[in-house]
Protein backbone atom coordinates (compact mmCIF):
# COMPACT_ATOMS: atom_id res chain seq x y z
CA UNK A 1 0.00 0.00 0.00
CA UNK A 2 1.49 3.28 -1.13
CA UNK A 3 1.16 6.40 1.02
CA UNK A 4 0.76 9.72 -0.78
CA UNK A 5 0.86 13.02 1.10
CA UNK A 6 0.33 16.46 -0.35
CA UNK A 7 2.01 18.85 2.08
CA UNK A 8 0.51 21.97 0.57
CA UNK A 9 -3.06 20.79 1.13
CA UNK A 10 -2.17 18.71 4.22
CA UNK A 11 -4.00 15.70 2.79
CA UNK A 12 -2.96 12.03 2.80
CA UNK A 13 -4.31 9.01 1.01
CA UNK A 14 -3.21 5.42 0.45
CA UNK A 15 -3.56 3.48 -2.77
CA UNK A 16 -3.08 -0.08 -3.93
CA UNK A 17 -3.97 -2.08 -7.03
CA UNK A 18 -5.05 -5.55 -5.97
CA UNK A 19 -4.13 -8.78 -7.76
CA UNK A 20 -7.49 -8.81 -9.59
CA UNK A 21 -6.88 -5.28 -10.89
CA UNK A 22 -9.20 -3.36 -8.54
CA UNK A 23 -7.67 0.03 -7.74
CA UNK A 24 -8.28 1.05 -4.12
CA UNK A 25 -7.80 4.54 -2.72
CA UNK A 26 -8.27 5.24 0.99
CA UNK A 27 -8.36 8.91 1.89
CA UNK A 28 -7.33 9.29 5.52
CA UNK A 29 -9.35 11.87 7.50
CA UNK A 30 -8.22 11.61 11.16
CA UNK A 31 -10.96 12.38 13.70
CA UNK A 32 -13.75 12.09 11.11
CA UNK A 33 -16.65 10.07 12.53
CA UNK A 34 -18.34 9.57 9.16
CA UNK A 35 -17.05 7.19 6.48
CA UNK A 36 -17.89 7.36 2.79
CA UNK A 37 -17.10 4.59 0.28
CA UNK A 38 -17.71 4.57 -3.46
CA UNK A 39 -17.22 1.84 -6.07
CA UNK A 40 -17.34 3.00 -9.67
CA UNK A 41 -16.88 1.92 -13.27
CA UNK A 42 -16.17 4.20 -16.25
CA UNK A 43 -19.33 2.93 -17.94
CA UNK A 44 -21.64 5.84 -18.64
CA UNK A 45 -24.45 6.85 -20.94
CA UNK A 46 -21.96 7.64 -23.74
CA UNK A 47 -20.63 4.07 -23.93
CA UNK A 48 -23.13 2.64 -26.40
CA UNK A 49 -20.59 1.36 -28.93
CA UNK A 50 -17.46 -0.25 -27.51
CA UNK A 51 -14.52 -1.83 -29.32
CA UNK A 52 -12.12 -4.35 -27.75
CA UNK A 53 -8.39 -4.79 -28.44
CA UNK A 54 -9.20 -7.24 -31.25
CA UNK A 55 -11.47 -4.81 -33.03
CA UNK A 56 -14.70 -6.57 -32.02
CA UNK A 57 -17.64 -4.16 -31.76
CA UNK A 58 -20.19 -4.32 -28.95
CA UNK A 59 -23.39 -2.33 -29.44
CA UNK A 60 -25.77 -1.52 -26.61
CA UNK A 61 -29.15 0.16 -26.29
CA UNK A 62 -29.14 3.77 -25.12
CA UNK A 63 -29.71 3.94 -21.37
CA UNK A 64 -28.11 0.56 -20.65
CA UNK A 65 -25.70 1.91 -17.99
CA UNK A 66 -28.67 3.40 -16.13
CA UNK A 67 -30.64 0.16 -16.57
CA UNK A 68 -27.77 -1.81 -15.01
CA UNK A 69 -27.63 0.61 -12.09
CA UNK A 70 -31.29 -0.15 -11.38
CA UNK A 71 -30.82 -3.92 -11.57
CA UNK A 72 -27.75 -4.07 -9.33
CA UNK A 73 -29.78 -3.28 -6.21
CA UNK A 74 -32.44 -5.89 -6.84
CA UNK A 75 -31.69 -9.42 -5.69
CA UNK A 76 -34.10 -12.37 -6.13
CA UNK A 77 -35.33 -12.28 -2.53
CA UNK A 78 -34.51 -8.81 -1.20
CA UNK A 79 -33.49 -5.23 -1.91
CA UNK A 80 -29.86 -4.33 -1.18
CA UNK A 81 -30.80 -0.90 0.16
CA UNK A 82 -32.71 -2.57 3.00
CA UNK A 83 -29.52 -4.39 4.00
CA UNK A 84 -27.55 -1.15 4.15
CA UNK A 85 -30.27 0.48 6.23
CA UNK A 86 -30.18 -2.40 8.72
CA UNK A 87 -26.43 -1.78 9.08
CA UNK A 88 -26.95 1.92 9.82
CA UNK A 89 -25.67 3.03 6.41
CA UNK A 90 -27.19 5.22 3.72
CA UNK A 91 -26.70 3.81 0.23
CA UNK A 92 -27.37 5.13 -3.26
CA UNK A 93 -25.98 5.26 -6.81
CA UNK A 94 -25.88 7.45 -9.89
CA UNK A 95 -25.22 7.14 -13.61
CA UNK A 96 -23.70 10.02 -15.56
CA UNK A 97 -22.54 10.33 -19.14
CA UNK A 98 -19.13 8.92 -18.22
CA UNK A 99 -19.46 6.68 -15.14
CA UNK A 100 -21.71 4.63 -12.86
CA UNK A 101 -21.04 4.83 -9.12
CA UNK A 102 -22.41 3.04 -6.05
CA UNK A 103 -21.79 4.45 -2.59
CA UNK A 104 -22.70 4.44 1.08
CA UNK A 105 -22.00 6.60 4.11
CA UNK A 106 -22.10 5.62 7.77
CA UNK A 107 -21.08 6.85 11.21
CA UNK A 108 -20.93 3.24 12.43
CA UNK A 109 -18.21 0.64 11.87
CA UNK A 110 -17.88 0.54 8.05
CA UNK A 111 -16.75 -3.12 7.81
CA UNK A 112 -20.16 -4.71 7.16
CA UNK A 113 -21.45 -2.15 4.63
CA UNK A 114 -18.04 -2.08 2.93
CA UNK A 115 -18.18 -5.83 2.35
CA UNK A 116 -21.78 -5.50 1.17
CA UNK A 117 -20.83 -2.74 -1.28
CA UNK A 118 -18.17 -4.93 -2.90
CA UNK A 119 -20.38 -8.03 -2.88
CA UNK A 120 -23.47 -6.58 -4.50
CA UNK A 121 -21.58 -4.55 -7.13
CA UNK A 122 -19.56 -7.61 -8.12
CA UNK A 123 -22.54 -9.87 -8.72
CA UNK A 124 -25.30 -9.39 -11.29
CA UNK A 125 -28.24 -11.67 -10.52
CA UNK A 126 -31.14 -11.04 -12.89
CA UNK A 127 -33.95 -12.98 -14.52
CA UNK A 128 -36.02 -12.40 -17.63
CA UNK A 129 -39.00 -11.63 -15.43
CA UNK A 130 -37.15 -9.04 -13.33
CA UNK A 131 -35.77 -7.31 -16.45
CA UNK A 132 -39.23 -7.02 -17.96
CA UNK A 133 -40.60 -5.65 -14.71
CA UNK A 134 -37.81 -3.07 -14.51
CA UNK A 135 -38.59 -1.77 -18.01
CA UNK A 136 -41.94 -0.46 -16.82
CA UNK A 137 -40.34 1.26 -13.82
CA UNK A 138 -37.65 2.96 -15.93
CA UNK A 139 -40.09 4.03 -18.65
CA UNK A 140 -42.34 5.55 -15.99
CA UNK A 141 -39.31 7.42 -14.60
CA UNK A 142 -38.39 8.72 -18.07
CA UNK A 143 -41.94 9.86 -18.71
CA UNK A 144 -41.93 11.71 -15.40
CA UNK A 145 -38.77 13.59 -16.37
CA UNK A 146 -40.33 14.45 -19.74
CA UNK A 147 -43.01 16.33 -17.83
CA UNK A 148 -40.39 18.38 -15.94
CA UNK A 149 -39.44 21.49 -17.90
CA UNK A 150 -35.89 21.68 -16.47
CA UNK A 151 -35.07 18.15 -17.61
CA UNK A 152 -36.92 18.49 -20.90
CA UNK A 153 -35.09 21.63 -22.03
CA UNK A 154 -31.68 20.00 -21.41
CA UNK A 155 -32.69 16.85 -23.33
CA UNK A 156 -34.02 18.91 -26.23
CA UNK A 157 -30.82 20.97 -26.20
CA UNK A 158 -28.62 17.89 -26.57
CA UNK A 159 -30.72 16.46 -29.40
CA UNK A 160 -30.57 19.85 -31.13
CA UNK A 161 -26.78 20.10 -30.86
CA UNK A 162 -25.74 16.58 -31.81
CA UNK A 163 -26.50 14.30 -34.72
CA UNK A 164 -24.21 11.29 -34.07
CA UNK A 165 -22.76 11.83 -30.59
CA UNK A 166 -24.40 9.74 -27.83
CA UNK A 167 -25.06 12.98 -25.95
CA UNK A 168 -28.17 13.27 -28.10
CA UNK A 169 -29.74 10.54 -25.93
CA UNK A 170 -31.09 10.95 -22.42
CA UNK A 171 -28.91 9.21 -19.78
CA UNK A 172 -31.79 6.82 -19.17
CA UNK A 173 -32.43 6.20 -22.87
CA UNK A 174 -35.96 6.41 -24.24
CA UNK A 175 -39.07 4.26 -24.26
CA UNK A 176 -37.98 2.34 -27.35
CA UNK A 177 -34.40 1.62 -26.24
CA UNK A 178 -35.49 0.55 -22.76
CA UNK A 179 -38.21 -1.70 -24.21
CA UNK A 180 -35.67 -3.42 -26.48
CA UNK A 181 -33.05 -4.02 -23.76
CA UNK A 182 -32.58 -7.74 -23.05
CA UNK A 183 -31.24 -9.78 -20.16
CA UNK A 184 -28.40 -11.06 -22.38
CA UNK A 185 -27.47 -7.50 -23.38
CA UNK A 186 -27.32 -6.39 -19.74
CA UNK A 187 -25.16 -9.38 -18.81
CA UNK A 188 -22.78 -8.76 -21.73
CA UNK A 189 -22.41 -5.08 -20.84
CA UNK A 190 -21.86 -5.94 -17.17
CA UNK A 191 -19.18 -8.53 -17.96
CA UNK A 192 -17.26 -6.07 -20.13
CA UNK A 193 -17.41 -3.09 -17.78
CA UNK A 194 -17.72 -4.30 -14.19
CA UNK A 195 -14.55 -6.39 -14.01
CA UNK A 196 -12.39 -5.31 -11.00
CA UNK A 197 -9.60 -4.23 -13.35
CA UNK A 198 -11.93 -1.59 -14.83
CA UNK A 199 -13.14 -0.24 -11.48
CA UNK A 200 -12.04 1.92 -8.57
CA UNK A 201 -12.97 1.76 -4.90
CA UNK A 202 -12.53 5.06 -3.03
CA UNK A 203 -12.93 5.40 0.72
CA UNK A 204 -12.83 8.57 2.80
CA UNK A 205 -12.68 7.77 6.50
CA UNK A 206 -11.08 8.45 9.85
CA UNK A 207 -10.62 4.70 10.39
CA UNK A 208 -7.19 3.06 10.19
CA UNK A 209 -6.38 2.68 6.45
CA UNK A 210 -4.37 -0.52 7.14
CA UNK A 211 -7.43 -2.13 8.73
CA UNK A 212 -9.71 -0.96 5.92
CA UNK A 213 -7.33 -2.20 3.22
CA UNK A 214 -7.12 -5.61 4.89
CA UNK A 215 -10.94 -5.85 4.87
CA UNK A 216 -10.92 -5.09 1.15
CA UNK A 217 -8.08 -7.52 0.37
CA UNK A 218 -9.79 -10.41 2.20
CA UNK A 219 -13.06 -9.73 0.42
CA UNK A 220 -11.44 -9.76 -2.99
CA UNK A 221 -9.20 -12.76 -2.36
CA UNK A 222 -12.28 -14.96 -1.89
CA UNK A 223 -13.57 -14.16 -5.39
CA UNK A 224 -12.51 -15.17 -8.87
CA UNK A 225 -13.22 -13.26 -12.09
CA UNK A 226 -12.83 -14.51 -15.67
CA UNK A 227 -10.43 -12.66 -17.97
CA UNK A 228 -11.98 -9.71 -19.77
CA UNK A 229 -11.09 -7.72 -22.88
CA UNK A 230 -10.14 -4.09 -22.59
CA UNK A 231 -12.69 -1.91 -24.36
CA UNK A 232 -12.99 1.72 -25.32
CA UNK A 233 -15.73 3.86 -26.79
CA UNK A 234 -15.91 3.61 -30.56
CA UNK A 235 -14.84 6.82 -32.32
CA UNK A 236 -17.48 8.44 -34.50
CA UNK A 237 -17.80 11.44 -36.76
CA UNK A 238 -19.77 14.41 -35.49
CA UNK A 239 -20.09 17.43 -37.72
CA UNK A 240 -19.04 20.79 -36.31
CA UNK A 241 -22.37 22.50 -36.93
CA UNK A 242 -25.35 22.15 -34.62
CA UNK A 243 -28.09 19.85 -35.89
CA UNK A 244 -31.02 22.25 -35.29
CA UNK A 245 -30.55 25.99 -34.90
CA UNK A 246 -33.94 26.60 -33.29
CA UNK A 247 -36.46 24.41 -31.52
CA UNK A 248 -39.62 25.50 -29.71
CA UNK A 249 -42.36 23.59 -27.95
CA UNK A 250 -45.01 24.18 -25.29
CA UNK A 251 -45.47 22.89 -21.76
CA UNK A 252 -47.58 23.65 -18.74
CA UNK A 253 -45.40 26.48 -17.40
CA UNK A 254 -46.09 30.12 -16.53
CA UNK A 255 -42.91 31.80 -17.81
CA UNK A 256 -41.04 30.89 -21.02
CA UNK A 257 -37.72 29.07 -20.60
CA UNK A 258 -34.85 29.61 -23.03
CA UNK A 259 -31.47 27.94 -23.51
CA UNK A 260 -28.70 29.22 -25.79
CA UNK A 261 -26.17 26.42 -26.28
CA UNK A 262 -22.89 26.65 -28.18
CA UNK A 263 -21.32 23.57 -29.73
CA UNK A 264 -17.53 23.47 -29.33
CA UNK A 265 -14.74 21.10 -30.25
CA UNK A 266 -13.65 18.50 -27.72
CA UNK A 267 -10.24 18.64 -26.05
CA UNK A 268 -8.17 15.45 -26.07
CA UNK A 269 -5.52 16.65 -23.58
CA UNK A 270 -7.14 16.25 -20.15
CA UNK A 271 -4.97 18.87 -18.42
CA UNK A 272 -5.77 21.42 -21.12
CA UNK A 273 -9.44 20.47 -20.86
CA UNK A 274 -9.44 21.05 -17.12
CA UNK A 275 -7.75 24.42 -17.50
CA UNK A 276 -10.13 25.49 -20.28
CA UNK A 277 -13.16 24.73 -18.08
CA UNK A 278 -11.71 26.90 -15.30
CA UNK A 279 -11.13 29.70 -17.84
CA UNK A 280 -14.74 29.64 -18.99
CA UNK A 281 -16.05 29.55 -15.41
CA UNK A 282 -14.10 32.70 -14.55
CA UNK A 283 -14.94 34.41 -17.83
CA UNK A 284 -18.67 33.82 -17.44
CA UNK A 285 -18.59 34.84 -13.78
CA UNK A 286 -17.07 38.15 -14.86
CA UNK A 287 -19.64 38.96 -17.52
CA UNK A 288 -22.78 36.96 -16.66
CA UNK A 289 -23.11 37.46 -12.92
CA UNK A 290 -23.52 40.36 -10.49
CA UNK A 291 -19.84 41.17 -11.07
CA UNK A 292 -21.05 42.73 -14.32
CA UNK A 293 -22.78 46.12 -13.84
CA UNK A 294 -25.27 45.24 -16.61
CA UNK A 295 -26.57 42.23 -14.71
CA UNK A 296 -29.03 44.20 -12.57
CA UNK A 297 -30.40 45.90 -15.68
CA UNK A 298 -31.09 42.49 -17.24
CA UNK A 299 -33.03 41.55 -14.12
CA UNK A 300 -34.95 44.85 -14.02
CA UNK A 301 -35.88 44.55 -17.69
CA UNK A 302 -37.06 40.93 -17.14
CA UNK A 303 -34.60 39.63 -19.72
CA UNK A 304 -33.51 37.14 -17.05
CA UNK A 305 -34.65 36.24 -13.55
CA UNK A 306 -33.02 34.47 -10.61
CA UNK A 307 -33.13 31.15 -12.48
CA UNK A 308 -30.42 32.39 -14.87
CA UNK A 309 -27.38 30.16 -15.01
CA UNK A 310 -24.69 28.83 -17.32
CA UNK A 311 -22.95 25.52 -17.75
CA UNK A 312 -19.57 24.49 -19.12
CA UNK A 313 -18.85 20.89 -20.09
CA UNK A 314 -15.94 19.59 -22.16
CA UNK A 315 -14.96 16.04 -23.01
CA UNK A 316 -12.35 14.62 -25.34
CA UNK A 317 -14.86 14.61 -28.21
CA UNK A 318 -17.38 17.31 -27.34
CA UNK A 319 -17.74 20.79 -25.85
CA UNK A 320 -20.89 22.57 -24.67
CA UNK A 321 -21.45 26.08 -23.33
CA UNK A 322 -25.02 26.84 -22.21
CA UNK A 323 -26.85 29.92 -20.97
CA UNK A 324 -30.39 29.39 -19.71
CA UNK A 325 -33.11 31.23 -17.84
CA UNK A 326 -36.78 31.87 -17.50
CA UNK A 327 -37.43 34.95 -19.62
CA UNK A 328 -40.45 36.91 -20.78
CA UNK A 329 -38.32 37.87 -23.81
CA UNK A 330 -36.49 34.85 -25.24
CA UNK A 331 -35.39 36.71 -28.36
CA UNK A 332 -33.93 39.58 -26.31
CA UNK A 333 -32.23 37.01 -24.07
CA UNK A 334 -30.50 35.56 -27.14
CA UNK A 335 -29.42 39.01 -28.31
CA UNK A 336 -28.11 39.87 -24.85
CA UNK A 337 -25.97 36.73 -24.56
CA UNK A 338 -24.51 37.14 -28.06
CA UNK A 339 -23.87 40.85 -27.64
CA UNK A 340 -22.11 40.33 -24.32
CA UNK A 341 -19.88 37.57 -25.74
CA UNK A 342 -19.13 39.67 -28.83
CA UNK A 343 -18.03 42.74 -26.88
CA UNK A 344 -15.65 41.21 -24.33
CA UNK A 345 -12.29 42.82 -24.99
CA UNK A 346 -10.57 43.39 -21.68
CA UNK A 347 -10.13 41.33 -18.55
CA UNK A 348 -9.99 43.21 -15.25
CA UNK A 349 -6.88 42.00 -13.40
CA UNK A 350 -8.38 42.63 -9.95
CA UNK A 351 -11.57 40.70 -10.71
CA UNK A 352 -9.57 37.82 -12.20
CA UNK A 353 -7.48 37.54 -9.04
CA UNK A 354 -10.65 37.69 -6.93
CA UNK A 355 -12.18 34.82 -8.93
CA UNK A 356 -9.01 32.74 -8.75
CA UNK A 357 -8.99 33.11 -4.96
CA UNK A 358 -12.70 32.29 -4.81
CA UNK A 359 -12.41 29.08 -6.82
CA UNK A 360 -9.24 28.02 -5.05
CA UNK A 361 -10.99 28.56 -1.72
CA UNK A 362 -14.05 26.58 -2.84
CA UNK A 363 -11.78 23.73 -3.94
CA UNK A 364 -10.06 23.70 -0.55
CA UNK A 365 -13.43 23.73 1.21
CA UNK A 366 -14.57 20.76 -0.90
CA UNK A 367 -11.77 18.71 0.69
CA UNK A 368 -13.82 18.69 3.91
CA UNK A 369 -16.66 16.80 2.19
CA UNK A 370 -16.21 13.03 2.10
CA UNK A 371 -18.60 12.70 -0.83
CA UNK A 372 -16.97 15.49 -2.83
CA UNK A 373 -13.47 14.08 -2.33
CA UNK A 374 -14.56 10.61 -3.47
CA UNK A 375 -16.44 11.79 -6.55
CA UNK A 376 -13.71 14.21 -7.65
CA UNK A 377 -10.94 11.65 -7.14
CA UNK A 378 -12.92 8.98 -9.02
CA UNK A 379 -13.58 11.25 -12.01
CA UNK A 380 -10.00 12.49 -12.15
CA UNK A 381 -8.72 8.90 -11.94
CA UNK A 382 -10.83 7.76 -14.90
CA UNK A 383 -9.72 10.87 -16.84
CA UNK A 384 -6.02 10.31 -15.94
CA UNK A 385 -5.87 13.71 -14.23
CA UNK A 386 -3.90 14.30 -11.04
CA UNK A 387 -6.24 15.28 -8.19
CA UNK A 388 -4.16 18.11 -6.76
CA UNK A 389 -2.88 19.36 -10.12
CA UNK A 390 -6.50 19.95 -11.13
CA UNK A 391 -6.70 22.51 -8.30
CA UNK A 392 -3.18 23.95 -8.61
CA UNK A 393 -3.87 25.02 -12.20
CA UNK A 394 -6.30 27.70 -10.97
CA UNK A 395 -3.43 29.89 -9.81
CA UNK A 396 -1.67 29.70 -13.19
CA UNK A 397 -4.56 31.14 -15.23
CA UNK A 398 -3.92 34.50 -16.88
CA UNK A 399 -6.13 36.99 -18.66
CA UNK A 400 -4.50 35.87 -21.90
CA UNK A 401 -5.82 32.36 -21.20
CA UNK A 402 -9.35 33.75 -20.80
CA UNK A 403 -9.20 35.78 -24.00
CA UNK A 404 -7.80 32.80 -25.90
CA UNK A 405 -10.67 30.61 -24.66
CA UNK A 406 -13.19 33.26 -25.68
CA UNK A 407 -11.86 33.36 -29.24
CA UNK A 408 -12.41 29.62 -29.57
CA UNK A 409 -16.20 30.00 -29.29
CA UNK A 410 -17.92 29.97 -32.67
CA UNK A 411 -20.63 32.53 -31.91
CA UNK A 412 -22.62 31.46 -34.99
CA UNK A 413 -22.68 27.80 -33.99
CA UNK A 414 -25.42 27.64 -31.37
CA UNK A 415 -28.89 26.24 -30.84
CA UNK A 416 -31.78 28.14 -29.26
CA UNK A 417 -34.35 26.04 -27.41
CA UNK A 418 -37.49 27.71 -26.07
CA UNK A 419 -40.34 26.32 -24.00
CA UNK A 420 -43.42 28.53 -24.17
CA UNK A 421 -46.46 28.31 -21.89
CA UNK A 422 -49.47 26.40 -23.18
Amino acid sequence: MKKITNHRFKETYFEETLDNGLHVVLWNKPHYEKSFFMMATPLGALDLHQVDENGKLYEFSSGIAHFLEHKMFEKPDHDVMDEFTAMGANCNAFTSYTETAYYFSTSEDPQEPLNLLMDFVQELDISEESVEKEKGIIIQELEMYQQMSESRIINETMSSLFEEHPLKYDIGGDTQSVSHTTKEELERCYALNYHPSKMILVGVSGKDPEVLMEIIRKNQEKKSFPPVSSVERKPFHEKNEVLKKEHEFKMDISIPKVNIAFKCAGIEDVELRNKKEWCFKMLFDMYFSSLNVEYQTWLDDKIINNSFSYEIDFGKDYGILMFYSESEQPEVFQETVLKRLNTIENIDDAILEQLKRRYFGLSINALTSERQVAITYMRNYFANLDFFASIDVIETITKEDLLKALKEIDLDNFAKIVIRPN
